[in-house]
């Protein structure tokens, strides 16, 4: 697959690269209790691997019956010859989270043919392991490396690997299929090990690189700090994310893991112009972990108004099962956060600007904020909750529903 190398970061002669801040800290919005895809559900003990579908004959279990042994020989002869069989029989023990997809919408709209085509997105995260066998087909348009600025291999940095399972959420082709596995992906690996950023700057360098360098129309970020509600917006990373929203360019943010007692949502998901997403659960129930939002704007009296109350809306983000380690016999991890949540968001915008960028652009064509606006409108009305409800600090306007995100926005271009 051919990767697109970025040798050096282009900037703009009037940003002034600054010293980082004592305290950086940026971190990711995961579940740290939940690294990989557990061995309870397996019925194993923790110790022991997963089973992959090769793993029939475990050293640890008591030996098998010849006839038994003969059944199992006869299936494998059969499923080696007919691959419909090896679907229905071994498919179940493939792990997927298709229900999160099915529930937003987002295959209703992949079932019109919609996949992202023609869209950039840039992930700014842990970086990629593209050698996962659901990540061959990506679309890699670019990689930049700020943890250790070696652009010429394309790693993920996380010992997690949390930045492949947010790019198998979008992308992946494979025995998990992503939201929009058609975009023009590129990737800023500007998260370490254990999640942190190496100061403030990088990040803003790393949202910078994503617009001017690879022409982004949306930026995914699966990260954030924590919102002091006592300081005014702003900062090296706030100042980056405005540059690119008066661009029209769509910024997703996670609106953090640190739950109900929070006095905001992270930055920089509690930018006025970010989405910020907050995380369900299977049941559609506001993760107990997800960050609140404050009805005020930083440390100033200026209330929110809509569509920009925080967070924006809210997605699946609860074990879910995402590409991860390739080197596992079982190369999938399952997580929980509004991180998993904040890329459904994405894969869902970029479908509905696969069908209507061009309008968007026509309408309002020097006006990037108001692209914007028009598109956080169409959210705010169409997710499962917010014309009835209102807006909730937890759960925002409601849940994902990408059909009605799409049909609203074509409403709202059309009058």
């Amino acid at each position: 697959m051919a990767v697109q190398v970025v040798d050096k970061m282009v900037f703009n002669e009037r940003i002034e690269l600054l010293p980082e801040p004592d305290e950086p800290q940026m971190l990711t919005a995961v579940d740290r209790d939940a690294p990989g895809y557990p061995a309870l559900d397996y019925g194993l003990e923790e110790w022991q691997d997963p089973p992959s579908r090769h793993d029939w004959f475990h050293p640890f279990r008591p030996p098998l019956p010849w006839g038994f042994v003969t059944l199992i020989a006869g299936l494998v002869m059969i499923v080696a010859f007919t691959p419909a069989i090896e679907a229905l029989l071994f498919g179940p023990l493939i792990p997927d989270s298709e229900w999160a997809f099915e529930v937003t919408e987002i295959r209703t709209l992949g079932d019109e043919g919609l996949t992202g085509s023609g869209v950039n997105v840039c992930l700014v995260d842990t970086g990629i392991d593209i050698s996962h066998p659901d990540l061959q087909s990506a679309k890699i348009l670019g990689y930049l490396d700020l943890v250790t600025a070696n652009n010429s291999v394309v790693i993920d940095h996380g010992g997690d690997y949390h930045g492949t399972m947010m790019a198998g959420i979008l992308v992946a082709d494979g025995e998990l299929k992503g939201a929009a596995p058609n975009v023009r992906l590129s990737v800023a690996a500007a998260l370490g090990m254990g999640g942190l950023a190496h100061g403030e700057q990088t990040i803003a360098d790393a949202i910078h690189w994503c617009w001017s360098v690879m022409d982004a129309d949306i930026i995914s970020l699966s990260l954030g700090g924590i919102a002091d509600p006592d300081m005014p917006l702003t900062g090296e990373t706030v100042n980056a994310v405005n540059e690119a929203l008066d661009l029209g360019i769509f910024i997703i943010a996670a609106a953090g893991n640190d739950g109900p007692g929070t006095a905001d949502v992270s930055t920089p998901a509690n930018i006025p112009g970010v989405i910020a997403v907050a995380a369900l659960d299977k049941s559609g129930q506001i993760w107990v972990d997800s960050s609140s939002g404050s009805v005020n704007i930083g440390s100033t009296n200026e209330s929110r108004t809509d569509p920009h109350k925080k967070p924006e809306v809210s997605a699946p983000g609860v074990d879910i099962i995402s590409t991860s380690d390739p080197k596992q016999s079982v190369p999938y991890s399952l997580s929980s956060g509004t991180s998993d949540s904040t890329v459904f968001v994405t894969g869902a915008l970029s479908l509905i600007l696969e069908r209507h960028s061009d309008a968007l652009y026509s309408t309002h064509p020097d006006d990037g904020r108001a692209r914007i606006d028009l598109v956080k409108t169409a959210l705010m009305i169409s997710s499962t909750e917010g014309s009835e409800l209102g807006h909730n600090i937890r759960s925002g306007y409601g849940g994902l529903s990408a059909k009605q995100w799409e049909s609203q926005v074509d409403i709202l271009l059309t009058t």
